[in-house]
């Protein structure tokens, strides 16, 4: 674990990339920052909390990396960085810096910090109520409890730290503690974040870009789901049922789904991160999509690979799945590209890609409504009422435009779930969340060819036996503890047995 000295002073020179320089409240802050010159007023009390969103805003695409690379949705080109070709290619080895999740616990350490400390500014402005500043902890837990759980999703078991790193004489190591016990702490916290977090805010931005109940119900959901088994299942199904409530009369039409992403905030969106910074610097998803930079990843994907390996590709789905993928010029050179993420507009397949404060402006949507209806499939699948699991599937497609599904077609077992994976791309497609879904259905339902057919099968890159033995062992669908941190910086921390033998 990395020392993290004066991490006040880091949360409030993060402030830079969520909402734009304007719009923070701009605080003198000195070098050498001590717990007790701070924590005194509002201002430093907006400034702190907006800290803890941008540092979860510089996880994204860490993020994505873990919870999307390693699906059957990318492959590489020569552009593509070595880290990411092994990542891709389930090649990984302890040195991989996709491993290294520092900034994810520096993001946990700046919730920590004003969880500790956000109650001091009562004592010193009396403007501030304890009402706003419980309303305040109540974001903060779920944020904490967000990048927990993509901790858990990645690499199973983790280490837990619950206070902040303020002092040199604290200790700075610390052993990883199971999955199971990890979800209990992250469950705690979503107890107290639905509690308290806010139930809405007027401006757009906030109410979309900053936590409210409804986040929290759809991120205590998605944990329901990844633990499995009847009860978390049936507490699944209740979240999400709760926000349909609110958000079934919220959908978009077939014509609009491309809004969701070109222009934002939609009313089907349930919590996403703001990027209003007019600054091209300040927004590293652009470029991380944008395919011919040589800097990032690199990756192409015939949409076929969004349905079964097996059969015929057949879809009347023109909304999703064209206007996920399509190809754009560049200097004469006709390259694809993942609109959703990169266009501004797509009117019959032609594509208007973004100009620089546009690219800027690119949020990434953490929770949307279609989601839920997805996860509530799942979670009925998975208990085996298949008739009421395509329900929630048939709500996406009567919005989309597509013809209902009949049970005769989706059937029961592996064959449901095979399908509902499929359902699951073509919505959500290139938007962090495609390994994880495969990992999770696979360990909970048994079927573990749902992940290792469908990746080794759709591989453009490797040889598919050697990549369905890369896949067999469960073990390798989580990354290895990064061989820095287990050296140098938490000597606590033991190597996973399955790693011991990749450190090259």
């Amino acid at each position: 674990m990395r020392k993290l000295k004066h991490a006040m002073t880091g949360i409030l020179l993060l402030c830079t990339g969520m909402l734009g320089c304007d719009d923070f409240l701009t605080v003198d802050i000195p070098d050498q920052l001590l717990k007790k010159d701070y924590w005194k007023s509002r201002d430093q009390l907006d400034a702190a909390l907006n800290g803890v969103y941008v540092g979860l805003g510089s996880c994204i695409t860490r993020y994505i990396r873990w919870g999307d690379f390693r699906s059957h949705l990318y492959t590489e080109n020569g552009n593509t960085a070595d880290a990411d070709r092994r990542l891709i290619r389930h090649d990984i080895v302890t040195t991989n810096s996709n491993a290294d999740w520092s900034q994810s616990y520096m993001g946990i350490n700046y919730a920590n910090s004003f969880l500790a400390n956000a109650e001091e500014v009562l004592k010193h402005d009396f403007s501030v109520t304890p009402e706003e500043v419980t309303s305040m902890k109540g974001e903060v837990y779920a944020l904490r409890a967000l990048h927990y759980f993509y901790l858990v999703r990645a690499f199973q078991d983790v280490p837990v730290w619950k206070e902040p790193y303020e002092s040199d004489a604290q200790p700075t190591t610390a052993p990883a503690l199971p999955m199971d016990e990890v979800l209990d702490f992250i469950e705690e916290d979503l107890k107290i974040a639905l509690r308290d977090a806010p139930e809405e805010f007027v401006s757009p931005e906030e109410h979309y870009g900053r936590i409210t109940k409804n986040a929290v119900k759809a991120l205590w959901a998605d944990v329901k789901l990844w633990r499995g088994g009847d009860d978390n299942y049936r507490s699944c199904i209740a979240l999400c049922e709760e926000l349909e409530e609110v958000y079934t009369n919220r959908m978009v039409d077939a014509e609009s789904w491309f809004s969701i992403f070109s222009v934002g905030n939609s009313g089907e969106s349930i919590f996403e991160y703001q990027y209003l910074d007019s600054r091209y610097s300040s927004n590293a998803l652009f470029t991380l999509f944008y395919n011919t930079d040589p800097n990032y990843i690199g990756y192409v994907l015939d949409v076929r690979k969004a349905y079964p390996s097996r059969g015929n590709f057949i879809t009347t789905d023109t909304v999703r799945m064209q206007r996920t993928i399509g190809a754009h010029h560049l200097y004469g050179v006709l390259f694809p590209y993942i609109m959703k993420q990169l266009a501004i507009s797509a009117e019959n397949a032609v594509y208007v890609m973004r100009d620089g404060e546009g690219r800027a402006k690119l949020n990434f949507i953490f929770y949307r409504f279609r989601e839920v209806l997805l996860m509530k499939a799942e979670a009925l699948a998975m208990l085996e009422e298949y008739e009421e699991a395509l329900k929630p599937v048939n709500t996406i497609r009567r919005a989309t435009g597509l013809p209902e599904a009949i049970p005769a077609e989706f059937g029961s077992g592996e064959l449901f779930l095979d399908k509902l994976i499929c359902e699951r791309t073509a919505e959500l497609g290139y938007e962090g969340k495609q390994w994880f879904t495969l990992v999770r259905i696979a360990l909970n339902s048994g079927y573990h060819t749902l992940l290792v057919d469908r990746i080794a099968s759709t591989s453009m890159d490797i040889n598919e036996l050697v990549l369905k033995g890369r896949l067999t062992d469960p073990r390798g669908w989580f990354l290895p503890y990064y061989r820095d941190e287990v050296q140098n910086r938490n000597r606590e921390l033991k190597q996973k047995e399955f790693y011991k033998s990749k450190e090259a």
